[in-house]
């Protein structure tokens, strides 16, 4: 009996073990099929299940200026992405989700039918549609939970937000054109943001997004701000109040003179460095597509200019260097008219004899800047304003940099195209090249290498890199440059063409022009450019400063136009770099030494009184009588001129940016257009004189 059970169990303990037996083997090859044969596609499947890989963009740096004041920054945003490949009812998303977005149906519907695993729908939300969005999916949670079967997804639970990074610039259209501004990706497009772009964008990478049954995200591989996709920061050299005061002062001075546009810079002498550079009109980086090309455009550094007189400073500078004339020497100026040839003549505004080189510069004679150049030479004048840095682009780390354009005047067809240079004609600069000369005046000779960004900053605050400042090259001697500090301050003192120039209790070295517009092949007679360019204060500069007006309406003239606009901005800026007004005293020995008559101070605009002989008619009595002082300031209508010396109604008249014929000497006696006239660009007065017994 015994054994007998023996037997039945040891042939149950066989059954059970074959039936164990036969399941492991059933488990094992499971195990095999799914682990081994199946594994790599059950792996991926999973993966595409449960982990989502999502971009994540850099993070652009910081563009700051000299002070630390934030120009350029990035701002959180969130964009509507989605998994097109989980989404079943796309068309019920599309009609829901479009009017919230402001899309069509068929453009919303179109992305989330695509044969992609991830897609943006739309970049950048803004607050209002991001916080819509999230409205939706609060509504829509219920209708799916009740509708789906246990562990189904929902279409929704396919379509989310993530955090970018999207470029912002605080200061608006401050500095605009110098920043430039970014595509939605944040690559840079124009400016600084074009040219560091590499050093500002960082690096992207992806990160990992665990899910769970319904597509949620369990566990997020994204960090905010993640220190290793931002990018490097830009200390710049320029002053954000100072950029302010030239903006600012530039807009009033065009609206104003009711001008096309403008262009002011501002630079330290001894280092390069740019405290502003302003333009009208202006671009704010935030809105780029709503400005015109130029806009967009640093015209600084871009447009090539015909500097006119302005550029008389720099043919003295090298005649005074070589040696070929003194400050004290005499030109005949030819009374106005210099002919050179039977059709090749050369006019000044106003009709001088005699002029010292110093004189030639205050006054602004084109013959006399003419008669310069010759004694000069084509050689020497071609070796000395390629070395002040014109014909060739200025070094600038910027998009787009103009070399402008310099003749071989060695190689010139005839005379006046030799000639015309030494008063601007005939030659285009930036408005960069013009200042960083203007520099070398002021820096005892020495030409230096514009500087716009002063250091590159690590995320960490690590100094990557520094641009420190570099002398290019000695253009003038030091001897030379205080010449020309000296003679300079002449043109912003009484009797010279910018006397409205010097800000109260500051000393200027300046030199204006006005500079004919070329339209299409011939120089316009109603298009003007007025420039002003100064170095304050004259003796040891701490800022050089250049401004131009295109085309005003009322005036032309740089000392009438662009002069008081450099007054403004020098005055402030002054201030602001710590530099406050001093009692007037006169720096200059060559302006005591060698006086040019001073000229009355400014009369006050009178009433209109009518004209009592014709022009060239005998004049009565009581029209000697010397009139009231005039208001200073550019003048709205004709003033009367009779009773005037010649000096004084030319000084008035060059004032209010008229131009004037005369005739005769002595007194004003007759005039026209008559007094009370009002006052259009192109205007010419032609004023009779007679002596007085």
């Amino acid at each position: 009996m015994s054994v007998g059970l023996t037997k039945w169990a040891r042939l149950r303990i066989i059954l059970v073990g074959l039936g164990l037996a036969c399941f492991g083997l059933v488990l094992l090859g499971r195990f095999i099929h799914l682990q081994i044969i199946c594994g790599s596609e059950l792996r991926e499947e999973l993966d595409r299940e449960v982990r989502k890989h999502c971009p994540v963009l850099p993070v652009r740096g910081l563009i700051l200026d000299r002070r630390g004041v934030e120009l350029a920054i990035s701002t959180e945003a969130y964009s509507l992405v989605a998994h097109p490949q989980q989404i079943k009812n796309a068309d019920l998303i599309s009609r829901e989700l479009a009017p919230l977005l402001g899309l069509s149906f068929l453009e919303l519907n179109e992305t989330l039918t695509r044969a992609r695993p991830f897609v943006f729908v739309k970049r950048h939300l803004t607050p209002a549609k991001e916080e819509a969005f999230r409205n939706w999916k609060d509504q829509t949670e219920d209708r799916a939970r009740a509708a789906r079967r246990q562990g189904e997804r929902a279409d929704e639970d396919a379509i989310y937000l993530i955090p970018e990074a999207q470029r912002y610039y605080p200061q608006q259209c401050l500095a605009g054109p110098i920043l430039g501004f970014c595509d939605i990706d944040g690559n840079g497009l124009e400016g600084l943001e074009y040219v560091y772009n590499n050093e500002l964008y960082g690096q992207p990478k992806k990160c990992v997004n665990m899910l769970d049954a319904r597509g949620h995200i369990v566990v997020s591989g994204e960090k905010a701000w993640d220190p290793d996709v931002m990018g490097n920061n830009l200390v710049l050299t320029i002053d954000r109040t100072i950029q302010y005061i030239a903006e600012k002062e530039l807009q009033k001075g065009v609206e104003n003179w009711k001008a096309t546009g403008g262009l002011v810079l501002v630079t330290i002498p001894r280092t390069g460095e740019i405290l502003a550079m302003a333009q009208e009109p202006r671009l704010d980086p935030n809105l780029p597509t709503q400005y015109p090309k130029e806009a967009r455009q640093n015209r600084v550094i871009t447009d090539a200019l015909e500097p006119g007189s302005s550029f008389k400073v720099f043919i003295v500078a090298a005649a005074l260097d070589a040696g070929v004339v003194k400050p004290r020497d005499q030109f005949n100026c030819e009374n106005g008219v210099w002919r050179l040839s039977a059709k090749e003549v050369i006019h000044d505004v106003h009709p001088y004899g005699g002029l010292t080189v110093q004189q030639v510069i205050q006054k602004s004679s084109n013959i006399g800047a003419a008669k310069i150049s010759h004694k000069l030479g084509p050689k020497r004048l071609d070796l000395y304003l390629r070395d002040f840095g014109f014909g060739k682009k200025a070094g600038i780390h910027f998009p787009g940099e103009t070399s402008g354009l310099l003749k071989n005047h060695q190689r010139a067809r005839s005379l006046i195209d030799r000639t015309t240079t030494a008063f601007g004609q005939g030659v285009s600069v930036s408005v960069l090249q013009l200042c960083m000369a203007l520099e070398a005046i002021g820096n005892g000779g020495v030409l230096m290498e514009p500087i716009l960004v002063k250091e590159i900053v690590s995320p960490r605050g690590d100094k990557v890199k520094e641009f420190n400042p570099r002398p290019v090259r000695r253009v003038i001697s030091e001897e030379t440059a205080a010449q020309m500090l000296n003679i300079m301050q002449t043109v912003t003192q009484e009797g010279g063409t910018a006397s409205q120039a010097s800000p109260p209790g500051f000393t200027t070295a300046g030199k204006t022009g006005t500079a004919q517009k070329v339209v299409g092949r011939a120089y316009s007679h109603s298009k003007y450019n007025s420039v002003f360019m100064g170095l304050i204060p004259a003796q040891d500069p701490v800022l050089a400063i250049t401004v131009i007006v295109e085309e005003p309406k009322g005036a032309i003239y740089g000392g009438v136009v662009a002069a008081p606009i450099f007054r403004e901005i020098a005055g402030q800026a002054m201030g602001v770099l710590g530099y406050y007004p001093q009692p007037d005293k006169s720096d200059s020995i060559l302006a005591k030494d060698q006086p040019v008559m001073p000229a009355p101070p400014a009369p006050p605009v009178p009433e209109a009184v009518p004209l009592k002989a014709s022009l060239f008619g005998p004049p009565d009595l009581q029209d000697l009588v010397v009139r009231p002082e005039l208001a200073s300031g550019p003048l709205k209508v004709m003033p009367d001129l009779r009773g005037m010396t010649i000096r004084r109604a030319v000084k008035l008249l060059h004032r209010s940016g008229v131009r004037c014929h005369l005739h005769g000497s002595g007194l004003a006696v007759a005039q026209e257009p008559p007094p009370g006239y009002p006052l259009e660009p192109g205007v010419v007065c032609v004023v009779k004189f007679e002596p007085h017994n």
